[in-house]
């Protein structure tokens, strides 16, 4: 799962969703040195990393990236979730997003000051650009792994892949909502 996925599985605390937005930049037993909520957010991000890698509906997604994108199925399939994400919010309306991202932008800006300094960098962006709305767009999407393809200097144009989920989008979807299901119990999700 990429930010989007993080931070609503996140709940309502807000040291646990600050710990789940920046867990990727936290290594190792560093994480205890910040507060008890943010240590949590920082373990849940690890267990909601750890579940998704060894989910099967999710694995069956990666691989379908294999063939045309080499060791960037779990990247592409990160931000396509948080699409899926946005998908099946529209149509369970469990969840009312706008809402949501306005919270989790404003409850970020309250804690960047314990943020490490390359999520704050990275969040400047974020929340300028409004990632978080745009993941609902497929031009979202494409923009974020053009952008995400850049970064890294993958050559082969990265935005591209998301026509490979366009038309398997029965099949992703399905498989999403699968594993969404399955980790929301596994999170505790309420």
């Amino acid at each position: 799962m990429n930010y989007l996925g993080h931070l609503v599985l996140s709940g309502q605390d807000d040291e646990v969703l600050l710990g789940n937005f920046m867990a990727d930049a936290v290594k190792g037993t560093s994480y205890k040195m910040y507060p008890s909520g943010v240590q949590k957010g920082i373990l849940l991000h690890r267990k909601i990393d750890d579940f998704t890698d060894h989910h099967e509906s999710y694995l069956k997604g990666k691989r379908r990236f294999y063939d045309d994108y080499p060791k960037m199925g779990g990247v592409i399939l990160d931000i396509v979730y948080d699409h899926l994400l946005w998908q099946y919010e529209l149509k369970y309306r469990n969840l009312n997003l706008r809402e949501e991202i306005k919270r989790y932008y404003q409850t970020l800006d309250d804690q960047k000051i314990l943020m490490p300094d390359r999520v704050k960098f990275m969040y400047g962006y974020m929340k300028r650009d409004d990632w978080l709305s745009n993941y609902q767009h497929e031009w979202g999407i494409r923009r974020a792994l053009n952008g995400i393809g850049r970064r890294i200097g993958y050559s082969n144009h990265l935005e591209n892949s998301f026509s490979l989920v366009s038309r398997n989008r029965i099949k992703f979807t399905e498989e999403f909502e699968t594993f969404f299901h399955e980790i929301k119990n596994e999170v505790n999700y309420s």
